[in-house]
């Protein structure tokens, strides 16, 4: 796949990915792509794919703010793309000409700017070309987001309300897996070879939270949220796992620790969970089929899967699943067993992603690899999840996804998981401990500023002080 030649450099990437959707590799596009952007009273576009030659006109921004001139131009020059990518291919994308992995956020700045709710999946359809069907998916998130948590996000507000300021999420990252799985690019290591460093991660990661939470407490801001992610937590031995969900517990949050590789989870671990607070899990099988487990690298059976999820249940646990289609191998019937088998166990909430072919991934190496019935895939689960009661709360999307879909995460009713919806939404700042962790603080206008912790473990414990200095430094001076 060739990348654009454009007098629009600052935008190379965007436009890229908008070539991207419609060339998933090289034997795909071998065609060069040409785009020419000119202002001369209008935006003027000029778009050469191959032989062919097209022409769109855009009025020049009608926004002062700063801001919204950046979102506008990018608007009309990805839009200007995706239509002469449309017309040369002669098919569209299920998200149009929208590449960006919140198409909440587009969603809720028209709201923002007055659209009626009833108007918002025909705007998204006029506008940016995104089919009928995603449309109203994306209008009925924002619609069950603000339902539910609507008086604390200020993205999705719809009203000019924005969350108390006070509050905050807190995140701690676990970066150990059993195994890597093929399709995972996630800031994780086996542990095969790691396990000496298990203890004094979590030392050193309990010692960062403690500091963490005193600098929230200091700041008079309180966490809405706890969520503890991976990696695998639950790969940690329980005393160790103990430690750092006690370190991280707050009153009255929610509590969500990710118990992802059910060859991880017994019935000790499970009530170490219970008696340190937390009160949602994730209990993930990705497909109910054996041979597909083996081959994307995951130690565990269907069965195991089951196993761990009934242990889960006895403790009252809020339970998420989730399920990947797409994988390689697995039939329209395949999925369709896995989530009838998934629905049958009826979670409280069930997410189902697309497989995503991530740089870093082994999948990653087979570019050309895509399931042609990844589509139906997710229609189904759109219509099995909605005739069995559950709703769709929040969705995101990743570069290089197949079949250019989506990831969504749906629930019962009242048993959404904030969380995901805040941290999806970049409504709430959060403060984030461990190798890995990416902290954001949410400022006024839409801006997000991040600090990244080191990404190595072993750098991690090596420069802990210096950097949780500099990290705190970070807090205190933009807060």
């Amino acid at each position: 796949m060739r990348e654009p030649i454009t007098n629009r450099g600052d935008i190379r990437n965007e436009l890229f990915e908008t070539v991207r959707c419609f060339c998933a590799c090289e034997s795909d596009c071998a065609e060069s792509v040409v785009f020419t952007h000119i202002r001369s009273g209008k935006n003027i576009f000029f778009v050469s794919v191959g032989d062919k030659k097209y022409k769109y006109e855009y009025a020049l921004c009608p926004y002062e703010d700063r801001l919204e001139y950046v979102r506008y131009d990018l608007y009309t020059c990805k839009s200007a793309l995706y239509c002469a990518l449309s017309e040369y291919f002669g098919r569209k994308m299920p998200w149009g000409s929208l590449t960006g992995i919140r198409p909440t956020r587009v969603a809720a700045r028209l709201l923002e700017r007055g659209v009626p709710h009833e108007d918002i999946a025909a705007r998204l359809c006029s506008d940016y070309f995104v089919s009928r069907d995603k449309a109203e998916l994306t209008a009925r998130i924002i619609s069950v987001q603000n339902r539910t948590v609507g008086d604390r996000m200020s993205v999705v507000s719809g009203g000019g309300q924005y969350p108390p300021n006070n509050l905050v999420n807190l995140y701690v990252h676990i970066p150990f897996c059993p195994t890597r799985c093929a399709y995972c690019s996630f800031v994780s290591e086996g542990i095969e070879k790691k396990t000496w460093l298990l203890s004094p991660y979590a030392e050193a990661l309990c010692r960062e939270i403690r500091r963490t939470k005193a600098i929230i407490a200091e700041q008079n801001k309180k966490i809405f949220s706890v969520y503890i992610g991976g990696g695998t937590p639950t790969v940690l031995p329980p005393e160790l796992l103990r430690s750092v969900l006690e370190a991280a517990y707050c009153e009255d949050a929610e509590y969500t620790c990710e118990a992802g590789r059910p060859d991880t989870i017994d019935e000790e671990k499970l009530r170490v969970m219970y008696q340190s607070g937390v009160n949602r899990i994730s209990v993930n099988p990705q497909t109910l089929h054996d041979k597909t487990l083996q081959a994307i690298g995951r130690a565990h059976s269907s069965a195991c899967f089951f196993e761990a999820y009934n242990i889960a249940a006895r403790f009252g646990f809020v339970k998420n699943v989730d399920l990947i289609a797409g994988l390689e191998g697995e039939t329209e019937d395949d999925f369709a067993s896995s989530l009838c088998g998934v629905l049958a166990l009826s979670p409280e909430n069930i997410t189902v992603h697309t497989l995503c072919l991530k740089r870093g991934s082994r999948n990653a190496l087979c570019e050309t690899e895509q399931n042609s019935h990844t589509e139906k895939m997710v229609n189904y689960s759109a219509g099995a999840l909605s005739s069995s009661g559950y709703e769709p709360y929040y969705l995101y999307r990743q570069k290089q996804m197949t079949a250019n879909l989506e990831n969504i995460g749906w629930c019962k009713p009242n048993f959404l998981c904030v969380n995901n919806v805040t941290v999806m939404e970049e409504t709430l700042p959060v403060y984030a401990c461990g190798a890995g962790a990416i902290s954001k603080l949410t400022l006024s206008g839409g801006r997000i500023l991040r600090f990244a912790n080191a990404k190595d473990v072993i750098l991690y414990l090596r420069e802990f002080e210096e950097r949780i200095a500099k990290k705190e430094l970070f807090y205190t001076t933009n807060c």
